[in-house]
Protein backbone atom coordinates (compact mmCIF):
# COMPACT_ATOMS: atom_id res chain seq x y z
CA UNK A 1 0.00 0.00 0.00
CA UNK A 2 1.29 3.35 -0.42
CA UNK A 3 1.86 6.08 2.24
CA UNK A 4 -1.77 7.76 0.72
CA UNK A 5 -3.38 4.19 1.09
CA UNK A 6 -2.33 4.28 4.84
CA UNK A 7 -3.41 7.14 5.92
CA UNK A 8 -6.95 6.26 4.46
CA UNK A 9 -6.91 3.32 6.34
CA UNK A 10 -6.15 5.04 9.60
CA UNK A 11 -8.62 7.59 8.65
CA UNK A 12 -11.51 5.48 8.75
CA UNK A 13 -10.54 3.46 11.55
CA UNK A 14 -10.72 6.86 13.73
CA UNK A 15 -13.88 7.45 12.20
CA UNK A 16 -15.54 4.32 13.43
CA UNK A 17 -13.42 4.90 16.61
CA UNK A 18 -15.38 8.60 16.75
CA UNK A 19 -18.77 6.98 15.96
CA UNK A 20 -17.91 4.75 18.85
CA UNK A 21 -17.60 7.87 21.12
CA UNK A 22 -20.21 9.67 19.91
CA UNK A 23 -22.30 6.96 20.54
CA UNK A 24 -21.38 6.72 24.22
CA UNK A 25 -22.67 10.69 24.09
CA UNK A 26 -25.79 9.35 23.20
CA UNK A 27 -25.72 6.89 25.40
CA UNK A 28 -24.84 8.98 28.23
CA UNK A 29 -27.47 11.59 27.37
CA UNK A 30 -30.21 8.77 27.21
CA UNK A 31 -29.64 7.98 30.79
CA UNK A 32 -29.77 11.71 31.77
CA UNK A 33 -33.14 12.04 29.46
CA UNK A 34 -34.74 8.52 29.75
CA UNK A 35 -38.34 9.56 28.67
CA UNK A 36 -36.40 10.58 25.34
CA UNK A 37 -34.88 6.94 24.87
CA UNK A 38 -36.59 6.31 21.85
CA UNK A 39 -35.56 9.17 19.84
CA UNK A 40 -31.99 8.65 21.22
CA UNK A 41 -31.76 5.06 20.48
CA UNK A 42 -32.88 6.37 16.91
CA UNK A 43 -29.61 8.56 16.58
CA UNK A 44 -27.60 6.02 17.89
CA UNK A 45 -29.10 3.35 14.87
CA UNK A 46 -28.10 6.43 12.79
CA UNK A 47 -24.74 6.60 13.73
CA UNK A 48 -24.26 2.75 13.68
CA UNK A 49 -25.14 2.80 10.28
CA UNK A 50 -23.43 5.46 9.22
CA UNK A 51 -20.53 2.98 10.84
CA UNK A 52 -21.46 0.62 8.55
CA UNK A 53 -20.46 3.01 5.51
CA UNK A 54 -17.11 3.68 6.69
CA UNK A 55 -16.59 0.27 7.78
CA UNK A 56 -17.03 -0.86 3.94
CA UNK A 57 -14.92 1.93 2.32
CA UNK A 58 -12.51 0.79 4.82
CA UNK A 59 -12.46 -3.05 3.93
CA UNK A 60 -13.06 -2.00 -0.36
CA UNK A 61 -9.58 0.28 0.01
CA UNK A 62 -8.07 -2.30 1.94
CA UNK A 63 -9.14 -5.25 -0.41
CA UNK A 64 -7.74 -3.02 -3.38
CA UNK A 65 -4.21 -1.94 -2.19
CA UNK A 66 -2.91 -5.01 -0.12
CA UNK A 67 -1.88 -8.01 -1.78
CA UNK A 68 -0.90 -10.02 1.00
CA UNK A 69 -3.47 -12.07 2.02
CA UNK A 70 -2.47 -12.54 5.52
CA UNK A 71 -1.95 -8.56 6.33
CA UNK A 72 -5.13 -8.31 4.49
CA UNK A 73 -6.89 -9.99 7.41
CA UNK A 74 -5.14 -9.08 9.94
CA UNK A 75 -5.70 -5.42 9.22
CA UNK A 76 -9.57 -5.97 8.44
CA UNK A 77 -9.69 -8.24 11.54
CA UNK A 78 -8.45 -4.64 13.34
CA UNK A 79 -11.07 -2.52 11.87
CA UNK A 80 -13.75 -5.20 12.11
CA UNK A 81 -13.76 -5.57 15.82
CA UNK A 82 -14.22 -1.68 16.10
CA UNK A 83 -17.10 -2.15 13.56
CA UNK A 84 -18.19 -4.91 16.09
CA UNK A 85 -18.43 -2.50 18.88
CA UNK A 86 -19.82 0.18 17.33
CA UNK A 87 -22.89 -2.42 16.55
CA UNK A 88 -23.06 -3.84 20.13
CA UNK A 89 -23.87 -0.02 21.57
CA UNK A 90 -26.96 0.49 18.70
CA UNK A 91 -27.71 -3.22 20.54
CA UNK A 92 -27.39 -1.74 24.21
CA UNK A 93 -29.36 1.34 23.12
CA UNK A 94 -32.17 -0.95 21.86
CA UNK A 95 -31.82 -3.05 25.07
CA UNK A 96 -32.64 -0.51 27.21
CA UNK A 97 -35.94 0.78 24.32
CA UNK A 98 -36.92 -3.03 24.11
CA UNK A 99 -37.03 -3.63 27.64
CA UNK A 100 -39.21 -0.42 28.76
CA UNK A 101 -36.53 1.03 30.72
CA UNK A 102 -38.10 3.94 32.59
CA UNK A 103 -35.78 4.79 35.53
CA UNK A 104 -32.20 4.46 35.29
CA UNK A 105 -30.10 2.73 38.65
CA UNK A 106 -26.41 3.92 39.84
CA UNK A 107 -25.51 0.44 38.30
CA UNK A 108 -26.26 1.06 34.70
CA UNK A 109 -24.74 4.75 34.94
CA UNK A 110 -21.69 3.26 36.06
CA UNK A 111 -22.03 0.47 33.89
CA UNK A 112 -22.21 3.40 30.84
CA UNK A 113 -19.90 5.30 32.11
CA UNK A 114 -17.17 2.71 31.82
CA UNK A 115 -17.78 2.12 28.67
CA UNK A 116 -17.62 5.50 27.74
CA UNK A 117 -13.98 5.52 29.63
CA UNK A 118 -12.82 2.31 27.48
CA UNK A 119 -14.35 4.09 23.94
CA UNK A 120 -11.89 7.27 25.54
CA UNK A 121 -8.67 4.77 25.74
CA UNK A 122 -9.42 2.88 22.52
CA UNK A 123 -9.33 6.24 20.71
CA UNK A 124 -5.70 6.91 22.29
CA UNK A 125 -4.59 3.52 21.32
CA UNK A 126 -5.52 4.32 17.98
CA UNK A 127 -3.90 7.43 17.63
CA UNK A 128 -0.47 5.38 19.20
CA UNK A 129 -0.70 2.57 16.49
CA UNK A 130 -1.06 5.32 14.05
CA UNK A 131 1.90 7.19 14.73
CA UNK A 132 4.04 4.23 16.78
CA UNK A 133 7.78 4.22 16.96
CA UNK A 134 10.09 1.77 18.87
CA UNK A 135 10.94 4.24 21.23
CA UNK A 136 7.78 4.48 22.10
CA UNK A 137 7.20 1.01 23.07
CA UNK A 138 6.52 1.26 26.56
CA UNK A 139 4.22 3.83 26.37
CA UNK A 140 1.83 2.12 23.99
CA UNK A 141 1.73 -1.50 26.12
CA UNK A 142 1.03 0.76 29.22
CA UNK A 143 -2.34 2.31 27.43
CA UNK A 144 -3.16 -1.32 26.44
CA UNK A 145 -2.70 -2.71 29.64
CA UNK A 146 -4.50 0.58 30.98
CA UNK A 147 -7.51 -0.32 27.99
CA UNK A 148 -7.70 -3.94 29.07
CA UNK A 149 -8.06 -2.85 32.89
CA UNK A 150 -11.41 -1.46 32.30
CA UNK A 151 -12.75 -4.84 31.39
CA UNK A 152 -11.19 -6.06 34.44
CA UNK A 153 -13.05 -3.51 36.75
CA UNK A 154 -16.15 -3.79 35.20
CA UNK A 155 -16.23 -7.86 34.99
CA UNK A 156 -15.69 -7.48 39.07
CA UNK A 157 -18.48 -4.66 38.85
CA UNK A 158 -20.83 -6.49 36.79
CA UNK A 159 -20.70 -9.95 39.58
CA UNK A 160 -21.62 -7.61 42.34
CA UNK A 161 -24.86 -5.89 40.46
CA UNK A 162 -25.75 -9.46 39.34
CA UNK A 163 -25.23 -10.01 43.34
CA UNK A 164 -27.54 -7.36 44.42
CA UNK A 165 -30.27 -8.16 41.57
CA UNK A 166 -30.64 -11.39 43.20
CA UNK A 167 -29.81 -11.16 46.74
CA UNK A 168 -31.93 -7.83 47.25
CA UNK A 169 -35.96 -7.45 46.99
CA UNK A 170 -36.42 -6.77 43.38
CA UNK A 171 -39.53 -6.61 41.38
CA UNK A 172 -39.14 -9.78 38.79
CA UNK A 173 -39.59 -7.57 35.55
CA UNK A 174 -36.94 -5.34 36.84
CA UNK A 175 -34.41 -8.20 37.51
CA UNK A 176 -35.44 -9.25 33.75
CA UNK A 177 -34.45 -5.89 32.37
CA UNK A 178 -31.64 -5.36 34.42
CA UNK A 179 -29.42 -8.23 33.73
CA UNK A 180 -30.30 -8.14 30.55
CA UNK A 181 -28.56 -4.76 30.28
CA UNK A 182 -25.47 -5.79 32.41
CA UNK A 183 -25.36 -8.38 29.98
CA UNK A 184 -25.03 -6.14 26.84
CA UNK A 185 -22.71 -4.56 28.87
CA UNK A 186 -20.68 -7.09 29.18
CA UNK A 187 -20.66 -8.30 25.76
CA UNK A 188 -19.36 -4.95 25.14
CA UNK A 189 -16.47 -5.56 27.09
CA UNK A 190 -15.70 -8.47 25.76
CA UNK A 191 -15.30 -6.69 22.28
CA UNK A 192 -12.99 -4.34 23.78
CA UNK A 193 -11.11 -7.43 24.90
CA UNK A 194 -10.48 -8.58 21.38
CA UNK A 195 -9.53 -4.93 20.28
CA UNK A 196 -7.03 -5.67 23.15
CA UNK A 197 -5.46 -8.49 21.79
CA UNK A 198 -5.15 -6.75 18.15
CA UNK A 199 -2.86 -4.35 19.59
CA UNK A 200 -0.84 -6.91 21.62
CA UNK A 201 -0.56 -8.81 17.87
CA UNK A 202 0.76 -5.09 16.66
CA UNK A 203 3.12 -5.37 19.14
CA UNK A 204 4.10 -8.89 18.39
CA UNK A 205 4.47 -7.94 14.81
CA UNK A 206 6.47 -4.41 15.11
CA UNK A 207 9.10 -6.78 17.66
CA UNK A 208 9.68 -8.84 14.50
CA UNK A 209 10.08 -6.11 11.93
CA UNK A 210 6.40 -6.58 10.87
CA UNK A 211 3.93 -3.48 10.14
CA UNK A 212 0.48 -4.17 8.88
CA UNK A 213 0.37 -1.11 7.76
CA UNK A 214 3.53 -0.26 6.06
CA UNK A 215 3.30 1.61 3.49
CA UNK A 216 5.79 0.48 -0.12
CA UNK A 217 7.71 3.89 -1.03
Amino acid sequence: MTTEDREFLFDHAQQLSEILNEECVELLGMLEKIEDRVAISRRINKLEDDGDHVFHEFADRLHAVEPDPEKRITVFQMARHIEECVDMLDELSMTIVRYNTRTVNPGIKASVNAIAGCVKKEMHLLNLMRTYEPENKELFIRAINEFDAFKVDFYKMYDMLIFGLFSQAHDTVDIIRCKAIYDAVKDIFKAFEVSADDCYKYIMARNNDSDFFKADE
